[in-house]
């Protein structure tokens, strides 16, 4: 499913906004791979464009008020062309279903979809998953 992923888009509201900016973290830090979080809403202005084969685009299912939409985005990006995966209960990749849970722990397992994510994409690239080469873990001020 990972397989030539070299560009990942990480969408989500409400709760699931703070998931998608901190799993975009995960996968640059990582798994050396373009990632970005943003709103559901914003991909479909411009990022949606962008769809082509190496690019992969997580939709986390999120809260049920907006749930719908979230699941929509999904399928747009599949009716585009592009590829697409809902994290949520619901999901129609067992590796992206979450249990069920309270509302405010669901950003929190949210995240687990993308950790086990990150290690696939290292893999698939041929390097340690989560070895830096250019910083370190702990930055320092002088």
């Amino acid at each position: 499913m990972m397989e030539g992923v070299r560009h990942v888009f990480l969408t989500g509201r409400g709760s699931s906004l703070a998931t998608a900016a901190n799993g975009a973290l995960i996968l640059k830090e990582s798994a050396h791979v373009h990632a970005e979080g943003m709103s559901s809403a914003a991909f479909r202005h411009g990022p949606m464009e962008m769809l082509r084969e190496d690019v992969f685009v997580i939709v986390f299912a999120g809260d049920e008020a907006t749930r719908v939409l979230n699941e929509r985005l999904a399928e747009d990006i599949g009716k585009a062309g592009g590829r697409a995966a809902v994290v949520g209960g619901d999901s129609a990749t067992e590796v992206f279903r979450l249990p069920s849970c309270a509302p405010p722990v669901r950003p929190i397992m949210e995240m687990l979809p993308v950790q086990m994510m990150s290690l696939a994409l290292a893999a698939h690239a041929g390097h340690e998953p989560g070895r830096f080469r250019l910083a370190s873990k702990v930055t320092t001020v002088e």
